[in-house]
């Protein structure tokens, strides 16, 4: 997946979060909390052997599960009748959205480290070899 992509399908996935939220969703706590259901939570599990030593990958990785969990917490606000507060958390100044900031933000960041990781993993396959 592309990071265009990637970033595509978190924002679908915020519309469905906030859609549930509003009430004209189907999404429950219990999905909302799976960070290995959603595209990017995929793609980083299939990532996750090769990469999980790298400092932005359990970066972007901490952050996505942290996201999940707030998201969770945000339709648990909303089946405990505490809708005003649970929205409010889609607001700017809300923890949802600015994990969800940072989420992107460290996105881009893993997606910049990438390459570099990879030349790496040649020059030292390559050297092996010699």
């Amino acid at each position: 997946m592309t990071l265009l992509s990637l970033l595509r399908a978190h924002g679908e996935w915020v519309t469905q979060l906030r859609e549930s939220l509003y009430g004209d969703g189907e999404m429950t706590e219990a999905s909302a909390g799976d960070d290995q259901s959603c595209a990017l939570g995929q793609w980083l599990g299939g990532l996750a052997v090769r990469y999980r030593e790298m400092p932005e990958f359990r970066s972007c990785a901490e952050i996505h599960a942290r996201f999940h969990r707030r998201a969770a917490y945000c339709l648990w606000l909303i089946e405990t009748g505490r809708r005003t507060e649970a929205l409010a958390e889609t607001h700017d100044s809300g923890e949802l959205r600015r994990l969800s900031r940072a989420l992107v933000q460290s996105l881009q960041l893993l997606n910049r480290a990438l390459p570099k990781h990879a030349h790496r993993d040649r020059l030292l396959a390559a050297s092996r070899h010699e």
